[in-house]
């Protein structure tokens, strides 16, 4: 019974979620500020291990840094797949 999750997942574009998550991680990388809504976000990264947040200063883990390269490589390949399926006329339904 187990066996018939497996190989199931849907596969798509990143959700919003992914989204947000990718933006916080590259604005805590580059110093910027977060939008407000991010709070409860930040508790989360924090408490997993992908941001250390010492003296007040934000700053990604080895991990956090990992998890944006992951992020951005699946973005990446998002885009690539949107072109190969342009290319056989296509069109992706965008997510609003």
């Amino acid at each position: 019974m187990a066996d018939q999750g497996r190989y199931s997942m849907s596969v798509g574009n990143m959700g919003q979620q992914e989204l947000d998550l990718l933006e916080c991680l590259v604005r805590i990388d580059r110093g910027q500020a977060l939008d407000p809504r991010a709070d409860d976000m930040l508790v989360r990264l924090v408490d997993a291990g992908l941001v250390d947040s010492a003296d007040g200063v934000l700053a990604l883990t080895l991990a956090g840094i990992e998890r944006c390269q992951s992020l951005m490589h699946r973005m990446a390949g998002d885009m690539e797949a949107a072109k190969v399926l342009a290319a056989r006329g296509i069109a992706i339904a965008s997510e609003a």
